[in-house]
């Protein structure tokens, strides 16, 4: 089986982060989380098939995604991993608990739905519209303007284009159309923490409901006036969420349990 890129921060701590990135991002995305949390814990960031330096790696099937993420639980985690992702990363991590929720603990589901949402034949063909056009000056231009009024800093914006340009066409179809499809019961008994923007589909946060009810350990937030992907214009507050959620800390103010 072909490895995917990874890489590894605070090897000597006990318990290990996956954190898997959203679709058109790459393993970069993660790099605040991991310089506020590596003191502490071990840090995994991953490149899945299509992305980042795993490019040439094709995105094929979630199954053999998930094979992937397996064999790497497998050989680099410290005991049981938690994971966390962010829309596509999300809806891997609901796949893995689907399949093996064994070999990990504690997950954060961020931007991502057990179920199509509503309106998702209109999200796949948009994917399929800006999989011919994103390497275009147009669309990063078009890009940047919507990240940097949601308040995301132009380092982030210029990290997150260059990985969009970077990323297989094909792979990214694929991806965004299987995720978009996914169907999942979603019955575990990890501790998980479901999450979404205020402005996202009410289909996903009434699915995130729905599994906090079936899933007794599990917690229910949304982030008030933000849309998709709102991590990306305050990383501070996904990163406060984290300390909440895996060592206790105060629970971010900004957000709103549901």
């Amino acid at each position: 089986m072909v490895k995917l890129f990874t890489k590894e921060y605070g090897l000597s701590n006990d318990q290990t982060i996956i954190f898997l990135h959203a679709s058109g991002s790459s393993s970069r995305m993660w790099r605040h989380h991991v310089k506020a949390l590596k003191e502490d814990f071990h840090c995994i960031t991953v490149d899945l098939p299509g992305h980042g330096n795993s490019r040439n790696v094709e995105w094929t099937t979630f199954d053999e995604v998930i094979e992937q993420l397996i064999e790497l639980i497998r050989d680099k985690a410290h005991g049981k991993p938690h994971l966390v992702g962010l829309s596509l990363g999300g809806s891997l991590i609901l796949k893995l608990l689907e399949r093996e929720a064994h070999l990990v603990d504690r997950v954060i589901v961020d931007g991502a739905s057990p179920q199509p949402i509503k309106g998702y034949r209109k999200v796949i063909a948009l994917t399929y519209f800006l999989s011919f056009f994103k390497n275009t000056k147009l669309i990063a231009g078009l890009m940047t303007k919507m990240m940097q009024e949601d308040g995301v800093a132009e380092e982030d914006c210029r990290t997150f284009i260059a990985d969009l340009q970077r990323t297989s066409r094909k792979s990214f179809r694929r991806a965004m159309s299987q995720a978009n499809r996914l169907k999942i019961e979603g019955r575990f008994d990890n501790p998980a923490f479901f999450l979404s923007g205020g402005k996202e589909s009410e289909t996903m946060q009434e699915s995130h409901r729905l599994l906090a009810q079936r899933n007794h350990q599990s917690e229910v937030a949304i982030y008030p006036d933000k849309g998709h992907a709102w991590l990306f214009s305050d990383v501070e507050t996904h990163i406060q969420l984290l300390k909440h959620f895996l060592q206790g800390a105060a629970f971010p103010e900004k957000l709103r349990g549901i």
